[in-house]
This record gives C-alpha cells, sequence and structure tokens, in this order.
C-alpha cells in the first residue's frame, strides 16, 4: 500500500489540487495500491488554531506516509508568510528532500524553442533557509552550504545526465561566492571522475542566463543551488508556457525516512486568482504524473503526461495560455484523454 499526503496548502493551490486527486482515483482503478491522507495545514488552519504543521502531524506523515502531493501555500491574510515558511521548510528540511527536479519540456504548441532542460535544484540549504537577522540601518541573509546535501544533488545530476546521455552544466558564482559555491565547483570536479563518460562544465550563472536566452537548446541536465536553481528554472519555464504548466518534485535520494518525495507545481498560491477557477492545472497534473514516476508506476505517468499533451495540441487553453477554459475545464479535457 501507498499512503500519499495531500497538503492543498492555500488560494489557488486547493483548485489545482482538485483536478489531481480524480488522477490518484484512476491510478487506483487501474490496480494500483494507494489511499491518501488528506491534511489541513495552511492559511486557514494557522488563522484558526495556530498550528503550521505541529510536531505530531509531522512525525505521523514521516513515518507513514510514502509521499506528499502539495498545492501551493502563501496568504495575505498571514502578512509576514510565517505559517508558509514554517510548512514548506520542515517538510523540505525535516524529510531530507535534498534534490529538487524540475523539468522544462515545451508542453505547449507554438510557445517557444525546442528544448529538453532538466534542472536540479538543491533544496535544503543555501540563501533561502530564512537565516540571518535585521536590525537598524543592517541585514544579513546567511547562505549555509554543507558537502552532503551538495554532493547529494550533483550525483543525483551527474546519473539523470549519464541516462540521458546529455550534458551537465553547473550555474555558480564562485568566482565571488568563493566559500560557498566554491565548495559546489570543488565536489563537482571531485565527481567528474566519477562520471567521466558525462560532459560536464561549470558557467558562471550570469553567462549562463544570457546563453539560455540566446539559445537554450545546447543545454540538458543544470545544476544548483537553492537560489540560483529557482531563477533558472522559472527563466526556462517562460520557454514553455510559464509558471502554469511547470512541475517538480523533491526528493530525497539516501531515504532517511518512509516519506521521500514532494510534489508540487512551481507556481505559487496566486491568491490574486484564488477562487475565480483561473489557475491552471497542468503543472499539478505534470507535478502528479511525476509522482507516478517516483514511485515506479510508469504507464501512468506516461499515460498522464500524454493526456496532457494531446489535450493542449488540440487547443485546450487556460487563460494564462491564451483560451478561455476554466480551472476544472481544463482538468476534466485533460482527465478526458486518460485510457480506461
Amino acid at each position: 500500500m501507498v499512503r500519499i499526503a495531500l497538503i492543498p496548502g492555500d488560494g489557488v493551490g486547493r483548485e489545482v489540487m482538485a483536478e489531481a486527486i480524480p488522477c490518484l482515483a484512476w491510478a487506483r482503478s487501474r490496480g494500483r495500491n494507494l489511499e491518501t491522507q488528506p491534511l489541513p495545514y495552511g492559511a486557514d488552519h494557522f488563522l484558526r488554531t495556530g498550528e503550521t504543521l505541529p510536531s505530531s502531524a509531522f512525525a505521523e506523515l514521516r513515518d507513514g506516509c510514502d509521499a506528499i502531493l502539495f498545492g501551493a501555500v502563501g496568504d495575505p491574510r498571514v502578512p509576514d508568510g510565517r505559517h508558509a515558511e514554517e510548512i514548506l521548510l520542515r517538510l523540505r528540511q525535516g524529510l531530507d528532500l535534498t534534490v529538487n527536479f524540475r523539468p522544462c519540456k515545451p508542453w505547449v504548441p507554438g510557445s517557444g524553442p525546442t528544448l529538453d532542460i532538466e534542472v536540479f535544484r538543491e533544496n535544503t540549504e543555501g540563501p533561502y533557509c530564512l537565516q540571518g537577522s535585521t536590525e537598524p540601518g543592517r541585514a544579513i541573509d546567511l547562505a549555509v552550504h554543507t558537502e552532503p546535501a551538495v554532493r547529494r544533488l550533483l550525483e543525483a545530476a551527474f546519473a539523470r545526465a549519464r541516462t540521458r546521455g546529455c550534458a551537465l552544466t553547473l550555474a555558480h558564482k564562485a568566482n565571488v561566492l568563493k566559500h560557498g559555491h566554491g565548495l559546489w565547483v570543488r565536489v563537482f570536479q571531485d565527481l567528474q571522475k566519477t562520471f567521466p563518460e558525462v560532459p560536464a562544465k561549470g558557467m558562471h550563472a550570469d553567462a549562463l542566463l544570457c546563453a539560455l536566452v540566446q539559445d537554450p537548446g545546447p543545454f540538458g541536465v543544470i545544476a544548483a543551488d537553492n537560489y540560483l536553481g529557482d531563477l533558472i528554472s522559472d527563466l526556462t519555464a517562460a520557454f514553455v508556457g510559464g509558471m502554469g504548466v511547470a512541475p517538480s518534485l523533491s526528493w530525497a535520494p539516501h531515504r532517511p525516512h518512509r516519506c521521500a518525495a514532494l510534489a508540487e507545481p512551481v507556481h505559487g498560491s496566486a491568491p490574486d486568482l484564488a477562487g475565480q477557477g483561473l489557475a491552471n492545472p497542468v503543472g499539478m497534473l505534470l507535478s502528479t504524473a511525476l509522482l507516478f514516476r517516483h514511485l515506479g508506476w510508469e504507464p501512468e505517468a506516461g499515460a498522464l503526461e500524454t493526456a496532457v499533451a494531446g489535450a493542449l495540441e488540440a487547443g485546450a487553453r487556460t487563460r494564462d495560455l491564451g483560451g478561455d477554459l476554466g480551472t476544472a475545464a481544463m482538468g476534466a479535457a485533460i482527465r478526458d484523454r486518460l485510457p480506461r
């Protein structure tokens, strides 16, 4: 039995999650032995109870579930975003989900150049870990990098590049971030000895971004720290239709706990769109496909991706893609193409 926790979260996260849940039921109808556990954590729960993700609930999720399907968090009723930070950091760091995988393929016909880029982003360290301080006239953000996390991420990126038979590029700024990104470069160079068959090189991130805009085609796998990986993957999403179609999967290669994967769309909670049925569910459904593949359910993963591609090829579009379908109608247009 595979147990999947469902955390819709806030804003449009709940709306796109509603389109993914029937895909889980479809997988179950095809013989996949799974059950789901809905969890309430998000702004509504925080404002009602003061809880973000309590220790007891986290322990149950960590030890009693195999994976998490996540919507989005962020709500203007919590101006400092405290609940969102605590939920996401606790899941990513507490479950040791080092690898954040963000594939970028041209799902929307005519949306951009032909490319197949996969960004491997370290997910638990760097400047996104909210370590630092603010005082009058002075603010400090700390970026901590450790060799075990850097090595796990880069090993996963090298292995993927080897499987694909493509080049691997490390994005860094070791010329100025000599300590943190210097560690990245050293580990990268060490792993080149283990993966001699992978064409691999490092690039300063600013040069890499320029090259991506000019000609993204030659890039295959790109590895980066938390911050640079976020920026790079958001740029590559623009080539294939925008944030609404961008999926991600985070996982722990060393599996320290039973719960070792989290799938979520790259877009945020978009509170200005919440409740209007305007959100694009494609990123959520493609993230669900990534989760299926992670679980070893390749037929279901491939079928869901084929359904997404077929619906878009047939002209199904939400407003962000120039169409007029709402969230539910777009989800239905995709699920109608799933094999029975």
